[in-house]
């Protein structure tokens, strides 16, 4: 079974506060893709790669694009990788209004069909330095973190 985390953890891990992990959970923008139980008395348990994209969005926040615009990209990045690829093994890349991708044929793809000079946030680095705040913060979930 894959390790899971809970909310509370999450924004440890990710630096983001508890409202901004629910609202983003809550309007379907990250899942929680364990376990998303709504309700008192459950919480919702969320994989590693869901904190990669907590981080993601959190990154692309920072760099000032709107929720509406992180929404539309990642729904396209998805379409573009299949099941076949993890989002880890991708690079994204913006301008602060657009949000790119490099595919698999080194092709530059604009998820929000624009064109124009772009800065990257490589996920290959998050997804390091996620497993370092892992370990740090909870030592005993990291052996199945890589799974």
């Amino acid at each position: 079974m894959q390790q899971g985390y809970t909310g509370p953890e999450v924004c440890k891990i990710t630096g983001i506060s508890y409202r901004q992990l629910d609202h983003w959970t809550t309007t379907n923008l990250i899942s929680a893709s364990l376990r998303n139980i709504k309700g008192s008395g459950y919480h919702r348990i969320y994989s590693f790669n869901d904190i990669i994209l907590v981080k993601l969005v959190n990154k692309l926040r920072s760099a000032g694009i709107s929720l509406q615009k992180i929404r539309l990209a990642l729904k396209n990045v998805n379409k573009i990788l299949g099941s076949k690829k993890s989002i880890s093994d991708v690079s994204i890349f913006s301008d602060g209004s657009s949000i790119f991708v490099v595919t698999e044929s080194d092709q530059m793809v604009d998820l929000l069909k624009r064109g124009q000079a772009v800065f990257g946030i490589s996920l290959g680095p998050v997804h390091t330095e996620t497993q370092a705040e892992v370990f740090s913060l909870y030592p005993e979930k990291i052996a199945t973190a890589n799974k």
